[in-house]
Formats: structure tokens, C-alpha cells, sequence
């Protein structure tokens, strides 16, 4: 279940993949366009005992022995890539020091388990650094065999001109930003879908009064409007529902008990109407009711009948087994042709709930377009 979800997360969140791989792909391509190549060349020497340099064999294998330690194969190391030694070369020593540290890296190092060892000289010019590494491979050997003559330092593989650089590797760092592009894209889509999953659930919960579960007011005129703008020519029908019996009871109850009471009728509200139709929070004591594609008469004989079922008493066994009787009045208008928002279709609502609120009874009163010209 989880796969599949993570699946759906990847297949709505693919361009963002696909974006950041092509972005990162080109940054590299870019940044190897621009980065000035450095070519290598390299040489490789051994250290084997000096067979001249002993009277017997077992002075050979003692040698060898003393051979397999690190230090001394690591002293060889570092007079490779002492500048002391490869700096009294002519060739080197034509270029100035600074100049020299700066155009070339020079990195000696012990291949491992071996007594071989590997210089690397770096630089912007190949043949420049093959040179330079010919020239270090003749001065080293000349000077290290001259400082410990018990053992034979020789060239094992020696320099040539480079011909294809090291840094940058176009090919290379392209495939490595598409991989780190693909996994970066990745976290981007999850995160993406995290954060609208995250504005989605503060639209919904912003949507809707807590008390009642209705939608807030200020979403249920949005929606009135935009059903408006949607159906200009349709039937629309509005109506505000006035609860006049917890007018004196709303602010004096638990705030428990209220909500308890609201959410009771609002779900009778719900229960009773279409489910594309909406029920909103008007006001402390009042809910409104929006029936899309629905003519004022039609609408009247509708919530004449949910009337009925709004005015149930409820008891309150808390306090009492208090009788609460909601006795709702409802005002209804109807979309008039020429209407373009809802100011005027809620203005006619509240004159007729006002006229329904006048009577003897809770009654359900429809605005008359044709009684009150004037509206």
C-alpha cells in the first residue's frame, strides 16, 4: 500500500524530476565547459635491494626483509616529491618557484602492499607536465640511489604526454549530476506533495465552522458567487434560516452543549437537502442553505419540509433533560436573470426571513419579486 502511494507521489511529481535532473545536467556540463582541463602524467619506480651492495645471499634476504618496512618505503616517498630534490634539475629550475607551484601538482604515493611507488604531476599543459615528471624521475633516481645505495630505485614505467585530461570529465560528472539530480528531484516531489497535502488540509479546515461543521460564511459567499459566474443562466435558490429559540439560550449554555445542538441540526440540514447543495454558518444563530439549478418555489417546498424536522424539540439530558425548541424561521430568494452577484439574492433573503420572523409561527416565506418591485 505504501509503495503504491510513494508510486502516485512520483508519478504526479515527475516534471519536478525531470526538471531538476536537466538542471543539474546542465550545470555540469556547463561548469565542465568552463573549467580549464588538467592533464597528468605519471610514472611508476621500484625499490629492490641492491644485489652489488652485498657479500651473500642472506644479506640479500635480510635486506628484504628490512625492505617490508613502512618507514623506509615511505622515505622513498617523500624525497620523490621533495621539492629539494627534483628542484636542482635544470629543466625545473629554469621556472620560477612560484610559478612552478602554481602551474604544477606534484603527489608521490606507496601502492599499497607493494614497494612500488607512483608520482603524479598535474598541470594545464600536457606536455608541460610530462616534462616535468621526466625531469623528476631522472634527478630522483639520480639522488636517491646516490643517498642509499643498499637498494636499486629504478624508473619501473616512465611518463608520457598525456593525452586526454583528467579534470574535468564531461561524460563522467554528467552521469553523476543526473544521479544526483534524479535522488534531489526525488525529495523535491515528496516534499512538494507534503506541502500541498499541508495547504490542502488548512483550506479545508478554513472552509468550515468548527461548531457546526457548515462551511464559514466567508467560503459559502466565494462559492455562491462562483456558482454564479459558472451558471449565469440557471435557476438558483437562497435561503437563511433564523433559529429564534437559541437566541436566549446560545451564550448562556456550555459551549459543549451548543456545538452539540448546532452540529445536530446542521447534519439534519445535510441529511435532508442534495448533496451538491450547501450549508453554511450565516450568522451566531442563523444557517444558510444554496440549491444550485433549483426554482424559488421549488426550494420553498423544500425546506417547508425540513422545517418540520429543524423545529424537533431536543432535550438536554445534561441539564435537566432541558427542552430546547429551535423554532427556525426561513427566508428564501430566487435568482432573478439579470442578477450577476449575490448582494441583491441575499438582501431579498433577509426581507423575507424578516417577514417569516413577524409571524405568529415559524413559517417559511419566499420573496415576492412582483410585491416588492423595488428590490
Amino acid at each position: 500500500m505504501e509503495i503504491r502511494l510513494y508510486l502516485q507521489i512520483l508519478k504526479r511529481g515527475w516534471w519536478i524530476i525531470v526538471l531538476t535532473m536537466l538542471a543539474a545536467l546542465n550545470t555540469a556540463l556547463l561548469v565542465s565547459y568552463l573549467t580549464p582541463p588538467i592533464y597528468r602524467a605519471t610514472s611508476r619506480f621500484i625499490v629492490s635491494p641492491n644485489a652489488s651492495a652485498y657479500t651473500s645471499s642472506s644479506d640479500v634476504n635480510s635486506s628484504m626483509d628490512t625492505l617490508d618496512r613502512r618507514s623506509i618505503i615511505n622515505t622513498y616517498k617523500e624525497l620523490l616529491a621533495s621539492p629539494s630534490v627534483y628542484g636542482t634539475h635544470p629543466d625545473i629550475q629554469k621556472i620560477p618557484t612560484a610559478e612552478f607551484q602554481k602551474a604544477f601538482s606534484i603527489k608521490a604515493v606507496v601502492i599499497p602492499d607493494t614497494n612500488i611507488l607512483q608520482l603524479t604531476v598535474d598541470g594545464a599543459d600536457p606536455i608541460a607536465v610530462s616534462k616535468v615528471a621526466k625531469a623528476i624521475e631522472t634527478q630522483s633516481v639520480s639522488y636517491i640511489n646516490k643517498l642509499y645505495p643498499v637498494y636499486n630505485f629504478a624508473i619501473m614505467d616512465s611518463a608520457t604526454v598525456p593525452t586526454e585530461p583528467v579534470f574535468p570529465q564531461p561524460v563522467q560528472n554528467a552521469g553523476l549530476a543526473l544521479l544526483i539530480g534524479l535522488f534531489f528531484g526525488i525529495g523535491l516531489a515528496f516534499l512538494r506533495d507534503q506541502l500541498q497535502n499541508t495547504l490542502d488540509s488548512l483550506r479545508f479546515r478554513s472552509a468550515f465552522d468548527h461548531t457546526t461543521t457548515a462551511y464559514t460564511r466567508p467560503y459559502f459567499e466565494k462559492s455562491f458567487n462562483q456558482e454564479i459566474t459558472r451558471n449565469p443562466e440557471s435557476m438558483l435558490a437562497f435561503g437563511i434560516i433564523q433559529f429564534s429559540g437559541l437566541d436566549e439560550v446560545i451564550d448562556v449554555l456550555p459551549q459543549v452543549l451548543v456545538q452539540r445542538i448546532l452540529r445536530q441540526i446542521t447534519q439534519t440540514l445535510k441529511d435532508e437537502l442534495r448533496s451538491h447543495d450547501l450549508v453554511g454558518r450565516w450568522d451566531k444563530t442563523q444557517l444558510s442553505v444554496l440549491l444550485p439549478s433549483t426554482a424559488g418555489a421549488a426550494a420553498e417546498n423544500t425546506l417547508k419540509r425540513i422545517q418540520k424536522l429543524l423545529a424537533a424539540p431536543i432535550s438536554l439530558a445534561e441539564i435537566n433533560n432541558m427542552i430546547i425548541h429551535p423554532d427556525p424561521c426561513i427566508g428564501i430568494s430566487e435568482k432573478d436573470p439579470a442578477e450577476t452577484d449575490s448582494s441583491a439574492i441575499i438582501q431579498q433573503a433577509e426581507k423575507a426571513l424578516s417577514k417569516a420572523m413577524l409571524a405568529d409561527n415559524a413559517s417559511v416565506v419566499l420573496f415576492d419579486h412582483i410585491e416588492s418591485p423595488a428590490t
